[in-house]
């Protein structure tokens, strides 16, 4: 009978446990993806700033180079 009993009670405190965890976890949860969330939009803001300004990088250097070479060509004529 004491086996059993320690069953018992390894199985009621297991249970009420379970139902702590059930209780607990659901903010714990929606808490976690708020965080990722956040962590996603940041990280997405940071890739759409380097593409914007490899496209203005590039964009500068084709009207650099645009520019240099009709003043080249202006003064050679």
């Amino acid at each position: 009978m004491r086996f059993a009993a320690g069953l018992t009670v390894t199985g009621i405190v297991g249970f009420l446990l379970l139902e702590a965890l059930k209780i607990i976890m659901v903010p714990v949860t929606a808490w976690v993806m708020g965080l990722l969330v956040v962590v996603v939009k940041v990280v997405l803001v940071g890739v759409l700033i380097l593409v914007v300004g490899a496209v203005v990088a590039v964009v500068a250097g084709v009207a650099i180079f645009f520019y240099k070479r009709r003043q080249k060509a202006s003064s050679e004529a």
